[in-house]
C-alpha cells in the first residue's frame, strides 16, 4: 500500500509539472530539446556511463578465452540494448521535457534554440559528444590507476575495531 501511495504521489508530481507548462512553452522546450540534440547525448552518455562502470572488468575480459570473451561482449550488447529499452528516451522523455521546462523559460528556450541552430552552435554540438567521450575514456584511465588505492583504504576501513 505504501509503495502505491508514493507511486501515486510521484505521478501525481509528473503530471502536475506538465501542466505548468503551457502549450506554447511546451512547444519551445521540444523545439530546444531537438536543437541541443538531447536525445544523441542522453543516451550516448547513458552507454557511455554503463560501460564506465564495467572498465575496471576489462582486464579481466581481456584474460578469458576467446570464445568467452564474443559470449561476454554478446551478452553486453543485449544488456545494453535492455538498458536502452527501459530507460531510453522513448520512455523518459517526458520527464526530461519537464526537466527542462522547469529550468528554461519559454523566452530562454527559444533564446538558446537560435543559438544552437546557428553555425557555432553546431559547430558545438558536432564536438561536444566527442570531448564527452574523450574526458569518460580518460577518466576511466585515470581510475583504473586509483582502484587499487581505493580497495586499500576500503580495506584498511572495514577491518578497524
Amino acid at each position: 500500500m505504501k509503495n502505491i501511495l508514493i507511486l501515486a504521489t510521484f505521478a501525481l508530481c509528473l503530471t502536475t509539472a506538465r501542466a505548468d507548462l503551457t502549450a506554447s512553452h511546451q512547444a519551445a522546450i521540444e523545439k530546444l530539446v531537438v536543437a541541443l540534440q538531447v536525445q544523441k547525448q542522453f543516451e550516448s552518455n547513458l552507454i557511455m556511463g554503463f560501460e564506465a562502470g564495467m572498465g575496471g572488468t576489462s582486464d579481466q575480459i581481456k584474460a578469458m578465452p576467446p570464445a568467452m570473451q564474443q559470449k561476454f561482449a554478446t551478452g553486453m550488447e543485449k544488456v545494453k540494448t535492455a538498458i536502452l529499452e527501459q530507460m531510453g528516451w522513448a520512455k523518459l522523455k517526458p520527464e526530461i521535457v519537464v526537466i527542462y521546462g522547469k529550468n528554461f523559460t519559454e523566452q530562454e528556450a527559444k533564446d538558446v534554440t537560435a543559438l544552437m541552430e546557428s553555425p557555432a552552435g553546431q559547430l558545438l554540438l558536432g564536438k561536444q559528444l566527442k570531448v564527452s567521450a574523450d574526458l569518460m575514456k580518460e577518466t576511466q584511465e585515470k581510475m583504473k590507476v586509483l582502484q587499487p588505492q581505493i580497495m586499500q583504504i576500503m580495506q584498511a576501513e572495514m577491518t578497524k575495531q
